[in-house]
């Protein structure tokens, strides 16, 4: 759609490359729909597990999902369609779900990245301003096989924008937590360790991706 105050103070917001927004109501929305364990951890994990669930905020989030084109009706009952459709996958099939809190320095502003793993899709989430969340979805087997390919661009995008930047990972599964590592901040790379105050090795920036890998992978059984 074309914006018509393009160029002009209340031109639209475009959002980062590979990004869709999906509002409060149509995440709960979409997790409604299902009753899995795998949706009850993602909204543990979303920190949705609390949030209310009125009819209203249901009725909400499926009509803003329809007026965007992802969802339409299908006989009796709605359909999620494009993004909205990868998105609740993501929420009720979920396999892996990893944490990730940044914070620049001890006491600076922090951030949190949520990776959720399912068959066929793999999903970057981002809470953001008036209970939104920013989605990266992405079907492309080499990601979805090795999601560390995803994550880690934007933990060096972050350490680029604060160079104080820390992150803690932790990933859980249907066995609960299986993998965690605190990161701080060092010359050219992190100080990890596998507790908060635990002994800390260096890792160089370009093995970030295979040390967001470790923590991914973790707990992972090798079958012959």
């Amino acid at each position: 759609m074309t914006d018509l105050l393009s160029g002009s103070d209340l031109a639209r917001v475009e959002l980062p490359p590979g990004v869709t927004g999906f509002g409060f109501t149509e995440v709960r929305y979409l997790l409604a729909r299902h009753d899995e364990p795998a949706a009850a951890t993602a909204r543990e994990v979303l920190g949705l597990d609390a949030a209310p669930e009125d009819d209203w905020v249901l009725a909400a989030g499926l009509a803003s999902l329809a007026a965007r084109g992802l969802a339409v009706a299908d006989r009796d009952r709605a359909q999620s369609r494009g993004e909205a459709a990868l998105l609740e996958v993501l929420l009720s099939r979920g396999h892996r779900w990893t944490g990730i809190g940044m914070r620049e320095g001890d006491d600076g502003q922090g951030d949190l990245l949520v990776v959720i793993e399912a068959p066929g899709v793999v999903g970057l989430l981002q809470p953001r301003i008036f209970g939104t969340w920013f989605v990266s979805l992405s079907a492309d087997p080499a990601e979805v096989a090795d999601p560390s390919r995803l994550v880690a661009p934007s933990l060096l995008e972050a350490r680029t924008r604060h160079d104080r930047l820390g992150f803690a990972l932790e990933t859980r599964t249907e066995r609960g937590v299986v993998g965690r590592r605190y990161a701080r901040p060092a010359e050219g790379g992190w100080a990890v360790s596998d507790t908060l105050q635990g002994p800390r090795e260096h890792v160089a920036l370009e093995a970030t991706e295979a040390l967001v890998r470790s923590v991914l992978t973790a707990g992972e059984v090798t079958r012959g």
